[in-house]
C-alpha cells in the first residue's frame, strides 16, 4: 500500500469562521488520540489527496513529531463554490476493523447503447466492514458485458473475503431497455411546410 503522509498543524480553538489563507480546518480523533484535536492542513495537499485517493483516503498523519495511521472520515465542501470547508481524520490501528462507505464507479455504460440498453444506478456507495488495510478507496464495476435484466449486487464487487456487508442482497444497479424520447413531428403540406390551424376570431390561443 502506498504510504501517503500529510502534516497536521495545531489549531487553537476560536469562535467564528476559520479564515487562515491556504489552510483548511480539521480534527483528529481515534486510536492514540486522547481527545478530539483541532488541527489545520494545507488546503492544496488535502485537495490533491481527495482527488487522487478519494474521500476515504488512507493516510499517515504527521503531528507534533509523531506519525499515526488513519483515514479520511468526512470531508465538507461549500455546496455552491465547492470550496473545501473541513476534514475529519480518524486514527486507527493498521489491523483495526472499521466500517466505511466505499464509493462505486460504474464504467463503460455507453457500451450498452449499441444493444439498445442502459444501466440504471440505484446506489453509488456500499457500506463495508473489515480490516482497514484491505479497504478499497473505491470500487470499479465494468457494465459493458451485461445483458438485459442483469443486476449488480455485493458479490460483483470481488472484494477480499474478510470484507463484509449487511446488504448482500441489495441491488446497486440493473440493465434496462434504453428509453428513447419520442418527439412528434409537425404535420406538413405538400410543399413540406408545417401546417398550423388558424385560430378563430375571438378564440384565445392555448
Amino acid at each position: 500500500m502506498e504510504e501517503i503522509i500529510i502534516e497536521a498543524l495545531e489549531r487553537p480553538k476560536k469562535s467564528g469562521k476559520f479564515k487562515e489563507q491556504g489552510f483548511v480546518p480539521g480534527v483528529l480523533y481515534g486510536e492514540g488520540i486522547e481527545a478530539t484535536t483541532s488541527v489545520k492542513f494545507d488546503a492544496l495537499i488535502v485537495r490533491k489527496l481527495i482527488s487522487h485517493h478519494g474521500s476515504n483516503a488512507k493516510v499517515w498523519v504527521q503531528y507534533k513529531g509523531s506519525k499515526k495511521f488513519g483515514f479520511v472520515k468526512e470531508v465538507q465542501f461549500d455546496p455552491l463554490s465547492r470550496r473545501l470547508l473541513h476534514i475529519d481524520v480518524q486514527m486507527v490501528a493498521k489491523d483495526q476493523k472499521i466500517q466505511l462507505h466505499v464509493p462505486i464507479h460504474f464504467i463503460n455504460e455507453d457500451s450498452l447503447k449499441v444493444n439498445q440498453l442502459e444501466f440504471q444506478i440505484y446506489k453509488h456507495e456500499v457500506t463495508v466492514t473489515g480490516d482497514m488495510t484491505l479497504m478499497p478507496e473505491a470500487i470499479e464495476v465494468d457494465v459493458s458485458t451485461l445483458a438485459l435484466g442483469d443486476q449488480i449486487t455485493y458479490a460483483d464487487f470481488k472484494l477480499e473475503e474478510s470484507l463484509v456487508t449487511d446488504d448482500l442482497e441489495l441491488i446497486y444497479g440493473v440493465v434496462n431497455h434504453l428509453k428513447v424520447l419520442e418527439v412528434e413531428e409537425p404535420e406538413t403540406d405538400a410543399d413540406g411546410a408545417a401546417t398550423v390551424e388558424p385560430a378563430l376570431v375571438g378564440e384565445e390561443e392555448e
